[in-house]
């Protein structure tokens, strides 16, 4: 079933070419991640300015922001802790604002997706269907005054990006941080086979995202450009993000008014959970077979 959230994956974009990601060989490792850092938050910035809070540019802004928070950590053997705390406490506070808009919005997208596997007729999800709609339309009221915060935070970031001192930073750095996000993949994957928690599974899809991210920051000094890796954790992150859509509908339908149809959706969802999971699970098993220290033995760094 299609994940509402993983439209990166799916399209080249509504906003033109995506700005570059990748490190690029036989360059400095320091500059280059400046540059990178700039064209992520110069790419939010631009699609968030002079718009209007609609579910588009939010979403790409969101992706650009998962982007930087990523490439963050993987620069942290170098940063203070103190300044990247307070990086990385910027672009969550620059996240959350536009949290309510995204997931009203993907709420209504996953509702539509549940009613396709439905055979039950479709006017008895009417009301709820509306009551979703207009959830999202009042978050997009709100979102509008919410954008001149968040343009204001991604600037701030922008800006200190000359002094974030990255010249002592080496590739030994960046090949240590990825063996460690892998790691706690490995280790959070073992959690969730063992807990069936859905707290858990969500901790370990946040590994598995950014452990992605690392891989396309990374993916020239890999062999093959890390093609297979990349898609294999792109797989398991769309299954586990299908989960945590569906979870999250899950939630406020329970939390929200009860009805015959809110019942019929919450046990669709009920059915559709354990699947995912075990997709997901099954599949992180095959890719974080090996150790830490064998996954990261591949990479020219």
């Amino acid at each position: 079933m299609p994940n509402p959230s993983s439209k990166e994956r799916k399209s080249p974009g509504r906003s033109g070419k995506k700005p570059r990601l990748h490190l690029r060989k036989g360059k400095k490792i320091s500059s280059d991640l400046r540059e990178i850092t700039a064209l992520q938050l110069d790419a939010s910035i631009n699609v968030l300015k002079g718009k209007k809070a609609s579910p588009d540019p939010i979403h790409d802004a969101r992706t650009y922001i998962k982007k930087l928070r990523s490439l963050i950590q993987i620069t942290s053997p170098a940063l203070p802790r103190a300044l990247r705390k307070k990086l990385q406490d910027q672009l969550k506070r620059a996240a959350s604002k536009m949290g309510p808009l995204r997931d009203s919005e993907v709420h209504l997208q996953t509702f539509d997706l549940l009613l396709r596997g439905i055979t039950a007729p479709q006017e008895q999800f009417s009301a709820l269907r509306s009551g979703f709609a207009d959830i999202a339309k009042q978050q997009r009221i709100n979102g509008n005054k919410q954008i001149p915060v968040i343009l204001g935070l991604l600037r701030i970031v922008r800006n200190s990006i000359p002094e974030w001192p990255l010249d002592a930073l080496r590739p030994r750095d960046l090949r240590r941080q990825i063996k460690r996000t892998y790691r706690r993949g490995r280790t959070t994957l073992e959690l969730c086979i063992s807990s069936q928690d859905p707290d858990d599974f969500h901790l370990w899809r946040k590994h598995v995202k950014q452990l992605w991210y690392q891989l396309r920051l990374t993916a020239h000094h890999w062999p093959d450009k890390a093609r297979d890796l990349i898609s294999a954790t792109g797989e398991i992150g769309q299954l586990a993000g299908t989960e945590r859509d569906y979870t999250l509908l899950a939630s406020s339908l329970t939390t929200g008014p009860r009805s015959k149809a809110s019942l019929l959706l919450q046990a669709e969802i009920a059915k559709l959970l354990p699947d995912l999971r075990k997709k997901a699970l099954e599949a992180g098993k095959v890719f974080y077979f090996k150790k830490p220290k064998d996954f990261v033995a591949d990479i020219a760094l």
